[in-house]
């Protein structure tokens, strides 16, 4: 049972079953499995290109950024390079059934490849923050 007053409001007003099920007095590994569950269900329906291509550290990359109409949850990304941390995109909450073809990428970045991690931030439909995800891209500055 959740003992914090602040923290059993937030979770009394919340939208994810999880919370929910911690405030009744769920096991928290039933509910780590069940929040994991959620998110792993949540993303086959976002997408990312696997392999960012840049013509130049200054031009826009066709990332094809995209939340399905079937996800639960509007989404954020953070593109962060792998060697330094540095973030280099950062999007707005994207809704279900958007898109984002293109982006700028930050930072000086020189012609190579870039091995990045994206992480996948989830909202309800209140923005109340849902959980995390990640998977592994490459950004490819070409000249």
């Amino acid at each position: 049972m959740i003992s914090n007053v602040k923290i059993r409001n937030e979770y009394r007003d919340s939208q994810l079953k999880w919370k929910n099920e911690l405030l009744i007095g769920a096991e928290e590994d039933e509910v780590r499995d069940m929040k994991n569950q959620m998110l792993a269900e949540n993303m086959k329906y976002v997408s990312i290109e696997r392999e960012i291509y840049v013509d130049s550290s200054d031009s826009e990359a066709e990332a094809r950024i995209s939340n399905g109409i079937q996800s639960s949850y509007s989404c954020k990304i953070k593109l962060l390079r792998d060697a330094t941390g540095e973030i280099i995109y950062e999007s707005g909450l994207i809704d279900p059934g958007f898109y984002i073809e293109t982006i700028g990428l930050s930072g000086s970045l020189k012609k190579g490849y870039y091995p990045c991690t994206v992480i996948w931030s989830f909202y309800t439909d209140e923005e109340e923050f849902a959980g995390e995800a990640a998977w592994k891209v490459v950004v490819i500055i070409r000249d």
